[in-house]
């Protein structure tokens, strides 16, 4: 038989000696290069294993310091650095010879059918399988490691059943479920819809590789969105399925973030209210948006290539002039406002924004923005109008006119503040506290209940009379009339008052009810005072005349008549009396 070339180097295990020439005879006859130990105890191959490596140990199961064939093939497996182990045994131990094989040997034989051949084949098939096992188990802890370290979530399913059959921790981190729960599960229990169309795509490519988008839900029922690749395989013996899942929900989201952000810049510059145009170094339109056609009437391709200062008018052109001059000095300045010829021939304001853009190659220009102020323009003057006639309704008036924030409670006085009751700039405040201290006591419930209704009642107005404190100490009497002005909601917002002095009349009126008064009271003395004494000398006198002759005290009736002649006489004088005080 031809020998064997190549380096072999054996541990040969056995405690009979005779035995072990006969296994050196026949290892001699196979092989060229032939290095053999032999050891004929546990402890002497444990050394020999500690400090060297084989290609191949022989152990037969019979040895002086270990009884137990079990005990003792796991020692010298964990022993064996990978080496193939081939147990050598006879007949009595043949069965053992058997279990070896579950324990973990690569091969058992019985020494009374050992030769030369079958001993060669069995190591080399033994060191071949060792290979073979050695590769697969580098190739699978390579996939193993590929599929564990994976940042993308990965897992094995049953082809058929879709169970989950492994789980690497990039899913379970996912996911959130835990590796035991995975394995509970199908990948059914991860889908949100379309499960049909699903179901229909995994059968059709039961044996073939597919690619499709499906939702996922996690543990916390959070929807993810995810890419799935799966290729077939066979996992253990049985048909399954390695998956890739790519989740691209952050992805969808910057899309759909990038969709808002086109649509927005579409609302902005297509259909905004501002016109959005871009000009070149000489005021030449390069673009003008489509808002151009809604704002001023004008279609955006029939300016382009125009100049900008042909449609401004000719009047505002020195000041838009005298501005770009700071191009390249300032990023982005305003313009004044300044009118725009629309396509109806009419002068519209426009309030414009310019930035440089010139050095941005995806503009490459100024970036003008402008908007239309019109309305703002034509309020502004009516505003300016409506000032000027309150000013000349101010200064021509002698009224107080006064302005109340009742949200800031701030008041805001016309001149005749200074005027009427002689404060000046610096004695003011203008808070409703600081009027409210300077009402008469007397007046002072009177005006805030009328106040409170503006509140309470929704009252429009307010005319109310009453005193108010000058700088000097003295009060003044006014008339009050206000209008309440409300807001939106209908509250109170502010106090629009024309203050008028009337002290003067109101002591004129004062003085006028005192005369009536006394009047009343001279009208009253002689209607009742001075008929009592002009009775009783009417009616001596009419004695006198009509019983003359037979009266015996007539000197009595005369000093009775003198005497009521001086008592409407002192009557008489004091209503002359009072009429001269009064007048």
């Amino acid at each position: 038989m031809r020998k064997k070339s190549g380096q072999l180097k054996v541990l040969v295990i056995e405690d009979n000696p005779g035995d072990f020439i006969l296994i050196e005879d026949y290892l001699s006859e196979e092989h060229t290069a032939l290095e053999i130990q032999h050891a004929e105890t546990f402890k002497i191959a444990k050394e020999f294993l500690s400090s060297a490596n084989f290609d191949t140990i022989l152990l037969d199961l019979s040895l002086p310091d270990i009884k137990n064939p079990e005990v003792l093939v796991k020692e010298i497996l964990a022993l064996s650095n990978g080496a193939p182990v081939v147990v050598l045994t006879g007949y009595t131990n043949k069965n053992y010879g058997m279990k070896t094989l579950s324990w973990g040997v690569s091969d058992y034989l019985l020494k009374d059918e050992i030769n030369a051949s079958n001993l060669s084949k069995s190591i080399h098939y033994s060191m071949e399988r060792k290979k073979v096992q050695r590769q697969l188990y580098e190739s699978e802890e390579k996939y193993r490691t590929l599929f564990d370290s994976s940042p993308l979530p990965m897992w094995v399913l049953d082809r058929n059943t879709l169970e989950f059959l492994n789980v690497n921790q990039a899913a379970i981190e996912l996911y959130g479920y835990s590796r035991e729960e995975f394995m509970q599960m199908t990948v059914r229990d991860l889908w949100v819809e379309d499960e049909e169309s699903i179901e229909k795509t995994v059968e059709n490519n039961l044996h073939d590789f597919f690619f499709i988008k499906v939702k996922h839900f996690t543990k916390n029922r959070e929807m993810l969105y995810i890419e799935v690749q799966s290729n077939p395989i066979l996992f253990g013996g049985r048909e399954a399925r390695v998956t890739l899942a790519h989740n691209i929900t952050e992805k969808l989201k910057s899309e759909e973030k990038l969709r808002h952000s086109q649509q927005r810049f579409k609302a902005l510059v297509q259909d905004g209210s501002d016109v959005i145009s871009i000009l070149d170094k000489n005021f030449h339109y390069a673009y003008i948006s489509p808002s151009a056609k809604n704002i001023l009437g004008v279609n955006p391709e029939q300016l382009q290539g125009s100049s900008a200062f042909q449609f401004i008018h000719r009047e505002d052109r020195p000041y838009i002039e005298d501005k770009i001059k700071f191009i390249g000095k300032v990023k982005s300045y305003q313009l004044p406002p300044y009118r725009y010829i629309d396509g109806k021939g009419n002068w519209r304001w426009l309030e414009t924004i310019i930035s440089d853009l010139r050095d941005d190659p995806a503009v490459n220009g100024l970036v003008a923005t402008s908007r239309d102020i019109t309305r703002f323009k034509t309020q502004e003057k009516e505003l300016r109008e409506s000032l000027e006639r309150y000013d000349i309704v101010a200064k021509a008036t002698t009224d107080l006119i006064t302005d109340y924030n009742i949200e800031k409670d701030t008041f805001q006085f016309s001149n005749a503040m200074y005027d009427i009751f002689g404060y000046n700039s610096e004695e003011l405040d203008t808070s409703r506290e600081w009027w409210k201290e300077r009402l008469h006591p007397e007046d002072y419930q009177r005006v805030i209940n009328a106040t409170e209704e503006i509140f309470t009642s929704q009252k429009k107005l307010l005319n109310i009379e009453y005193r108010f404190k000058c700088a000097d100490g003295n009060y003044k009497y006014i008339l009050d009339r206000s209008y309440v002005i409300t807001d939106a909601e209908g509250k109170p917002s502010r106090i629009i008052g024309s203050i008028q002095d009337i002290t003067e009349r109101r002591k004129y009126i004062n003085a006028i009810e005192r005369s009536n008064e006394r009047l009343r009271e001279i009208a009253w003395t002689q209607s009742h005072v001075v008929r009592a004494p002009l009775a009783r000398i009417m009616g001596l006198i009419d004695l006198l005349k009509n019983q003359r002759n037979n009266l015996d005290n007539i000197e009595e009736i005369i000093d009775n008549i003198l005497n009521s002649s001086e008592e409407l006489d002192k009557v008489i004088r004091k209503i002359t009396n009072k009429t001269e005080e009064e007048f």
